[in-house]
């Protein structure tokens, strides 16, 4: 079996260099990228992991993040690790609250050169020495020798008489709450405190605005400062040899589903199961893979692409070559695309020889692994 991939190769330029200003933290980190033989690999958009380790042996993530960068024409790339940045996303704990001196860490790099979220390790070494910067930011008290004065975050004096001074509560005494002497304000403030019974009835009156719809979706959004919404997703696959007639698009069937949530299997004015519904609008990552093979040429060509709502969608065809005869190629794409309210999608190809179909390999021994379908497809609401 044959999978369109790429092996690269990082070489480690510079390491370990406290980035930016203080409020702006992170090691700088730069790279070249290579391919398997050596070549440099100039403006090429990849994704890039950085995992900051406890240890080897456990491998426990102290900190993760995700960076999407693109090389330069010389290969190079750089990012500031721990640093915000744009297309950067954090996945694992805080940059920031990582403590430097208590112990020996490790830092681990990964890439996707393919941007399919399938990242191959390239390289993992102990970090030697972490930036004074860093280090500065866990300093004990009892390390301090002298007086900081208040800019300097100190208090500025040496004992608790004059600490009490300064702060001007020298003639505060230590009698109890309940033995202390109420103004008529904090009184007047405390008669009118809601009490059990008036809770209740607030509470009350409440929940019969959530369960008649009176609050409104924007006054929800203001209350919580963002909107929620639902999981709406669809995992659909296929294991039936789908075939074309030549330079003719097909649409992929679908009539296995697998797990979904407002997305699902429709039919088409022929009643053959190409289309995919989904009911809500939004914003959706759709993803696909197809086995593919053809018993008599090589290299034919066989273009993917969507249609939304009978439409060809933008910008994603896909065209690719079959490898040598009989081989099996698994051929992906993906797309993020925009529907309304019951709208649905469908999957075409095209071939240029009427051998080249899509098939899948039933469930394999020694050791047991479980059968490839000729085609399956993810559709997951991101907004």
């Amino acid at each position: 079996m044959r999978y369109i991939t790429l092996t690269i190769l990082i070489v480690f330029l510079l390491c370990y260099q406290i980035g930016l200003s203080q409020n702006q933290k992170g090691i700088a980190f730069q790279a070249a990228a290579r391919t398997s033989y050596g070549v440099i690999m100039p403006n090429k958009q990849i994704q890039v992991r950085i995992s900051i380790l406890k240890d080897t042996l456990t491998e426990e993530l102290l900190y993760q993040e995700i960076k999407s960068v693109t090389t330069n024409p010389l290969g190079l790339f750089s990012i500031l690790i721990g640093a915000a940045e744009p297309a950067k996303i954090i996945t694992i704990g805080a940059f920031e609250k990582i403590n430097w001196t208590a112990a020996t860490y490790f830092i681990r790099v990964e890439i996707d050169p393919e941007n399919h979220l399938q990242f191959i390790r390239i390289g993992q070494q102990q970090i030697q020495y972490a930036a004074y910067a860093f280090s500065a930011d866990h300093v004990l008290a009892e390390n301090v020798e002298g007086v900081l004065s208040i800019p300097q975050g100190g208090t500025g004096v040496n004992n608790i008489s004059a600490f009490k001074l300064a702060l001007q509560i020298d003639k505060v005494n230590n009698i109890p709450d309940s033995l202390k002497i109420l103004s008529k304000a904090s009184i007047q403030a405390l008669a009118l405190k809601l009490d059990k019974k008036d809770t209740a009835s607030l509470s009350n009156r409440i929940n019969q605005k959530l369960n008649k719809g009176e609050i409104t979706a924007s006054e929800l959004a203001l209350s919580l400062g963002f909107l929620p919404f639902e999981t709406h997703f669809g995992a659909f696959t296929d294991t039936a040899r789908q075939t074309a007639l030549i330079n003719t698009a097909t649409a992929v069937k679908w009539r296995d589903t697998i797990a979904q949530n407002e997305v699902s299997i429709g039919f088409n004015s022929s009643l053959d199961p190409t289309r995919l519904l989904v009911v809500k609008a939004g914003a959706y990552l759709v993803q696909y893979s197809l086995q593919v093979s053809n018993t008599q040429i090589a290299n034919d060509e066989i273009s993917i692409w969507f249609r939304r709502n009978g439409a060809a969608y933008p910008n994603t065809l896909r065209q690719f070559l079959t490898g040598a005869v009989g081989v099996k190629n698994i051929f992906s794409g993906q797309a993020i695309i925009l529907f309304g309210t019951d709208d649905y999608l469908e999957l075409f190809f095209s071939v240029k020889h009427n051998q080249t179909q899509l098939l899948k390999t039933s469930a394999l021994t020694n050791p047991s692994r479980p059968a490839i379908p000729s085609a399956q497809i993810t559709l997951f609401r991101i907004q």
